[in-house]
């Protein structure tokens, strides 16, 4: 058995996973750093939940743009922008594990705009088939589907 005394302890990643990978991490520290007071002044404490509201995939909304035929760029944005906003940092930790685990094996295989399509695919594909569900009234966070 060969050691390379020199080799990486961490396998390296495709840069469009990490790409994928830090806005969740970036998004956590600074929810972190808010509710801890360290940012942001008191307002920081509800970053999260404003994140939440603006960026979350809301299927009753869904379903009502097509219900009038109406469609509002910033409700569609919603479709990719969910997978990265998260209800806690356990969720958001659990979903970067997975991202760059999976990210790695599909990052070797794929180029970098297949894993880009394939995750914001992925993406709006689950949630348009969550709203497709009419029971289905709770948003969709997280970065899971993708």
């Amino acid at each position: 058995m060969t050691t390379d005394p020199n080799a990486s302890p961490l396998n390296p990643l495709p840069p469009v996973v990490w790409a994928l990978a830090l806005p969740i991490i970036a998004l956590e520290i600074l929810f972190g750093l808010g509710a801890g007071g360290l940012v942001g002044g008191p307002g920081a404490v509800g970053w999260r939940i404003e994140a939440l509201q603006r960026f979350a995939f809301d299927p009753d909304q869904m379903r009502q743009m097509f219900a009038i035929g109406v469609y509002d760029p910033q409700e569609l944005m919603r479709l990719v922008t969910y997978p990265f906003v998260h209800w806690n940092v356990t969720h958001a930790v659990m979903v970067a594990v997975i991202l760059l685990a999976l990210g790695k094996v599909v990052g070797e295989v794929f180029r970098w705009w297949a894993v880009v399509v394939v995750f914001f695919g992925a993406s709006a594909v689950a949630a348009l088939g969550y709203a497709a569900l009419p029971l289905m009234t709770a948003p969709l966070v997280g970065g899971y589907p993708a």
